[in-house]
């Protein structure tokens, strides 16, 4: 049987495009779909539920068809069960959250509303209590769960009763994906005590994995240092890169002729936060407006949400007048509206200064799009030796780049298309066999 966590996505329901970790959750979810019946799992604040999977499956799909574009998406009033059910439990207080169940409860009903499926039993646990104390409902206690479960985001790893529970089953195989260590590495690029955190999650990941699935080497190396500071037990480890979506490779048949702009412009992909960069870009391109005609100032894309602690840039972004007309913010992009955009830029911008791998990269170089990115070591690996990579710390070599990528005969850019015609893209049905091998298909493909 496949066992697959869906709290991210439940939570995640109310935006309107995934990010790449929401990609990659929702992939894993639609190929075992492909396998077999799914027995869905949710935790939330209050506790554990167990989904039905019809349930779970009309979920997904519907998901899915906002986050293409197919349909729209959920209302707020729909989705509220998912969002304040920490402000619910305050009120309510710990004894009557355990007894009642009220945030699982209302997640429920909220999915069944939205789908118009019922919805089995579910348990009320309390994630925060000691692991011995952690219950779970009587259908894990009487049988003997054998198959894989698959949890994908780093949320679910700070669960620790949760996953002791999943742990109890012994013959169950349980799939942690380790997208990155940055918190740990790098705490001063994430949200404040986000390092201890993840580093619980790690600590998790080693007591009660049996697989563990990186997306790049540069992470495996990452998630070796760590796990040698916490002295965690050793477990398999497969490096694994993200598949590229079906649509990118679609797109990257088209003519970026096809999607004709005003003058040449430049993509930057990805949430805008501290650690990306986008400080350096834009102080660029004020500097650009200043000293160059007008019309050879070129276009700047932002297709991302507004992250945390960049309160200066963000004042920048709206109060600088000098570059209005000259920088685009973009929210909400859906995957229809995104591909053509990105396929006809003159090249994608990704001067972050740490990564775990480069998905958007991937996406772009799969497109048959230029990059300019950061010579850190998860790009020299997914870029296959194609992007240029400068230093994320040399604004000079970045600006004379962009302004020289910025012509239609630049050679440096022709060069770099020219050698995008050998680039080879992840795929999904690579990385998924890859899984079944790890976890053994037998594992996958057997009845509960």
């Amino acid at each position: 049987m496949r066992f697959f966590d869906l709290t991210r996505l439940c939570k995640r329901a109310n935006f309107s495009s995934p990010s790449g970790i929401d990609r990659v959750d929702l992939a894993y979810l639609m190929w075992l779909r492909t396998l077999g019946p799914v027995e869905y799992m949710v935790h939330g604040v209050a506790g554990f539920s167990v989904i039905d999977e019809r349930l779970g499956d009309a979920f997904a799909d519907k998901l899915e068809d906002i986050w293409r574009g197919r349909q729209e998406g959920f209302t707020p009033t729909q989705l509220l069960p998912f969002r304040d059910t920490a402000q619910r439990l305050r009120l309510a207080g710990k004894w009557q959250a355990r007894r009642r169940g009220l945030a699982e409860i209302q997640a429920a009903k909220c999915l069944q509303d939205l789908c118009g499926i019922g919805v089995s039993g579910l348990d009320l646990l309390d994630p925060s209590a000691d692991e011995r104390t952690y219950r779970v409902d009587a259908r894990w206690r009487r049988d003997n769960r054998h198959g894989c479960f698959f949890g994908i985001s780093h949320s679910m790893l700070s669960r620790t009763a949760y996953l002791a529970a999943l742990a109890r089953q012994k013959k169950l195989k349980r799939v942690m994906f380790i997208h990155d260590t940055i918190p740990c590495d790098f705490p001063e690029y994430c949200r404040e005590y986000e390092g201890a955190k993840h580093l619980l999650r790690l600590r998790n990941a080693f007591r009660y994995g049996t697989h563990l699935v990186v997306n790049s080497e540069y992470t495996k190396r990452q998630l070796e240092v760590w796990r040698q500071i916490l002295d965690a037990p050793e477990l398999p480890v497969e490096v694994i890169p993200i598949g590229v979506d079906s649509g990118v490779m679609e797109h990257s048949r088209y003519d970026p002729h096809l999607f004709p702009s005003k003058r040449p412009y430049f993509v930057m992909l990805g949430t805008i936060e501290p650690r990306k960069n986008h400080t350096l870009i834009i102080h660029l391109w004020r500097d650009f407006v200043e000293n160059l005609p007008a019309e050879q100032v070129p276009e700047l894309v932002l297709i991302g949400r507004r992250g945390w602690d960049n309160e200066a840039l963000f004042r920048m972004l709206d109060r600088c007048e000098s570059l209005r007309g000259h920088v685009r913010e973009m929210n909400g992009v859906l995957d229809d509206e995104l591909w053509p955009l990105l396929r006809g830029a003159q090249a994608m911008l990704f001067p972050s200064f740490v990564e775990g791998w480069g998905m958007p990269m991937v996406e772009a170089l799969a497109m048959g799009v230029p990059v300019i990115g950061s010579s850190i070591p998860p790009f020299q690996e997914a870029g296959q030796g194609i992007p240029i990579l400068l230093s994320p710390l040399d604004g000079k070599a970045w600006g004379e780049t962009i302004l020289d990528y910025a012509r239609d005969d630049s050679p440096a850019r022709l060069e770099q298309e020219a050698k995008l015609r050998n680039f080879r893209p992840p795929t999904w049905e690579r990385h998924f066999e890859k899984v079944a091998a790890l976890v053994g298909e037998e594992t996958l493909l057997a009845r509960s």
